[in-house]
């Protein structure tokens, strides 16, 4: 989509049929705020000039690492980045105004799997080697791999003490590879996994939070308005407030649970922040 003295510009992998219709969402809902800007659909493989915009949105991690790698984010103009993970925020948040991470943050997940099983039980995380960047909670036990000898023995250990597994965003650990072995494993002992994302509904996990297109378009239009309005301040990067919850009916009848109302569960896990 190609907007008419567009103010901001949208870069995505590809001008999709998907990315389309996403610019065009957010055009729509900035349309009766205080910054009602056209937005320019710009595909990161063309040549373009972004020295002519207001703002500039990158929809992916890798495009923003390749606008970085080929310097083609001129300065002085603010970048805000979506579907843009924590880790990948770290790396190059020098480069970026704001962010809205890609990602649910642990804690939201924890309290979905605290809405399934209770407040009580106890749950487990799997990472890499740093837990640095958890959540600090009573009921979470946090199993680094790299102090077992296989991803193996670590998971083995945590569905031992843990009333579910909950899903930590870390594609690497949760792998195409890994993630079929940490089922099975996970169903064998008879503890599901929770998140890490929506994706691994599919693939066989009990539940997920999530952000629909619509979700993040809410929040990147707040972010715009907040930016480019008259407070002229964009708010800090951060995890994106609105979300859905997702249930695999099918894990949940194998292992004979009664599942709340998914909705309703999303609204008590949204106060739950609003509070917080």
């Amino acid at each position: 989509m190609i907007a008419a003295h567009a103010d901001i510009a949208m870069i995505a992998p590809s001008s999709t049929a998907q990315a389309q219709k996403f610019a065009q969402m957010l055009e729509a809902s900035l349309r009766d705020t205080p910054v009602p800007e056209k937005v320019d659909l710009l595909d990161l493989n063309t040549e373009f000039d972004l020295k002519k915009y207001r703002l500039i949105i990158t929809l992916s991690g890798s495009t923003l690492r390749q606008l970085i790698a080929d310097d083609r984010l001129p300065d002085g103009i603010p970048v805000v980045a979506s579907y843009l993970s924590k880790a990948e925020h770290r790396q190059y948040k020098s480069y970026v105004t704001s962010a809205v991470y890609s990602e649910a943050p642990l804690q939201r997940q924890l309290a979905l799997a605290e809405a399934i099983f209770g407040e009580n039980e106890v749950f487990g995380a799997l990472v890499a080697n740093d837990a640095s960047a958890l959540v600090s909670a009573d009921n979470l036990r946090v199993y680094p791999i790299a102090e077992y000898d296989s991803l193996n023995h670590a998971l083995v250990e945590l569905l031992g003490s843990s009333k579910a597994l909950i899903g930590v965003y870390d594609p690497e650990l949760y792998s195409a590879e890994n993630i079929k072995s940490i089922l099975i494993t996970s169903y064998r002992h008879n503890r599901p996994l929770i998140g890490p994302t929506q994706a691994y509904l599919k693939a066989g996990a009990l539940a997920s939070t999530y952000s629909t297109p619509e979700d993040v378009v809410k929040r990147l239009s707040e972010v715009i308005t907040s930016g480019l309005g008259e407070q002229g301040r964009f708010p800090a990067s951060n995890y994106n407030p609105y979300f859905s919850v997702g249930f695999n009916r099918q894990v949940g009848r194998s292992l004979n649970l009664l599942l709340p109302d998914p909705v309703e569960v999303a609204r008590r896990l949204r106060s739950q922040e609003v509070i917080q």
